[in-house]
């Protein structure tokens, strides 16, 4: 059964980014929520009360400084092995936007940097990207910020953020434009249907039970 978490910290996510296509490990979702967290403390006017993390304009957008533990679960990281596969992994990801005058292609981190004495990271986020992290014009998705961070499965948060303060039955299709493996970016894998239930369905739902204040049953629907 899911259980309840207290104490913890909510969040507001965009729901442009709950809903966009993409494939993140654990890892770097991790960096995005740690990314989301911070972005709204700047909205809000909160000032960070140590020197660990940091939030500096810059001409292009924001630098950012944080604790590399602020992205792990419950391991260590001797060596930064985790570490500096995840914020490579993310620097080479980029959003693509588009509409009727403009047409961009960002990544949404430049240039990681990870201080081994001090065991902090520093990157920098163009300001397009800052913006979509705060982009709440077509709504958002509050949830609460350690039980997202805990997830093992990066399945396991893309379900979580879905389902986080939802009253009424969602229905999400598998295929499709709008559908799961579209979203998780899942095309050309796990074709057959079982595939996807056990590697992906099953693997968010069994965290969910375990950690999360939601939980779902997934159905199967003859066409």
């Amino acid at each position: 059964m899911a259980r309840t978490i207290i104490n913890n910290k909510q969040v507001f996510q965009s729901y442009v980014l709950t809903t966009a296509k993409y494939d993140f490990s654990p890892y770097e979702k991790r960096i995005m929520y740690r990314l989301i967290e911070l972005a709204q403390k700047e909205i809000e006017g909160i000032k960070l009360k140590d020197n660990l993390r940091k939030i500096a304009p810059t001409n292009f957008g924001r630098e950012i400084t944080m604790p590399v533990s602020d992205i792990l679960k419950d391991e260590q990281d001797k060596h930064y092995t985790i570490a500096k596969a995840a914020f490579r992994s993310l620097s080479e990801k980029h959003i693509e936007y588009e509409d009727d005058e403009v047409w961009s292609y960002t990544p949404i981190i430049t240039a990681p940097e990870i201080k081994k004495n001090s065991g902090s990271v520093k990157f920098y986020v163009f300001d397009n990207i800052w913006r979509c992290l705060l982009d709440f014009t077509k709504g958002f998705k509050k949830y609460e910020l350690i039980t997202a961070m805990k997830f093992k499965s990066a399945y396991a948060m893309r379900f979580y953020e879905l389902m986080s303060g939802q009253t009424k039955p969602l229905f999400v299709p598998l295929e499709g434009p709008d559908g799961l493996r579209e979203r998780f970016y899942l095309q050309g894998k796990y074709e057959k249907v079982n595939d996807f239930r056990r590697k992906v369905i099953d693997v968010a739902k069994k965290e969910l039970d375990e950690s999360s204040p939601y939980s779902f049953v997934a159905k199967e629907e003859k066409a």
